[in-house]
């Protein structure tokens, strides 16, 4: 059950959701689902990062759906989208790497 439950919450179930929130987020103007995805963010990016001891920036990726949210909160839409596209080359980016490691 743990296993399930650690799955969910760092593997690609839960990237995959916030990846959808902040696209549903993003053409919805709706800044609640960028928070929603950003916290969702926290535990796949600081599973990934290395925590405790942090080798990586990625453990900062959270950071980029909630900046998103606060542009759109304050109606600067493209702001918001320029802001996203990092997030979708990290997700992006990781999908390639986990691709290229299992050929």
């Amino acid at each position: 059950m743990l296993d399930f439950l650690l799955i969910l919450l760092v593997g690609w179930p839960a990237i995959l959701l916030t990846v959808i929130l902040v696209i549903i987020g993003l053409l919805k103007r709706d800044y609640r689902l960028l928070i929603l995805s950003a916290a969702l963010s926290f535990p796949y990016s600081w599973y990934l990062s290395g925590f405790p001891f942090i080798r990586s920036p990625i453990f900062l990726l959270p950071l980029l759906p909630f900046s998103a949210a606060y542009a759109l909160r304050r109606d600067h839409e493209m702001i918001a989208w320029f802001l996203a596209i990092p997030f979708f080359l990290v997700i992006l980016l990781l999908f390639f790497v986990i691709l290229a490691g299992n050929a």
